[in-house]
């Protein structure tokens, strides 16, 4: 059993399927910097998964942006609703952030989708 703070393996999407079921039936949350989907699923468990695409920078970049994304999501993953599947996608201007940044933007929108609690 993992703890409250770790990102294990069985947390992550990783299946281009399970990434196309949020895009097509996912609740699509928005702001500046990132838009999120967020799939309900009863019995599924919690899951993450990470888009960055080229457009946003290079390589160092883009995977700058995915570990403060799934920082975030480990730091907060004991607030999280459970049994959601959700897919956040970094925008340009998230490349402009710092980690409190980016981490604080998610927060608001998690927040706003009734995804997190307190």
């Amino acid at each position: 059993m993992p703890g409250d703070y770790t990102f294990p393996r069985s947390e992550r999407i990783l299946q281009s399927a399970e990434f196309e079921r949020a895009f097509q039936q996912g609740e699509k949350l928005v702001c500046g910097a990132f838009v999120c989907y967020v799939v309900r699923q009863t019995g599924q468990g919690r899951k993450l998964g990470c888009v960055v695409s080229r457009r946003v920078g290079g390589a160092v970049v883009r995977n700058r942006l995915k570990r403060y994304i799934r920082e975030a999501y480990r730091l907060h993953r004991p607030n999280l609703a459970d049994d959601i599947h959700l897919v956040v996608v970094a925008r340009q201007a998230a490349a402009r952030m710092r980690y409190g940044e980016c981490a604080e933007a998610l927060c608001r929108l998690l927040r706003k989708g009734d995804v997190l609690r307190g």
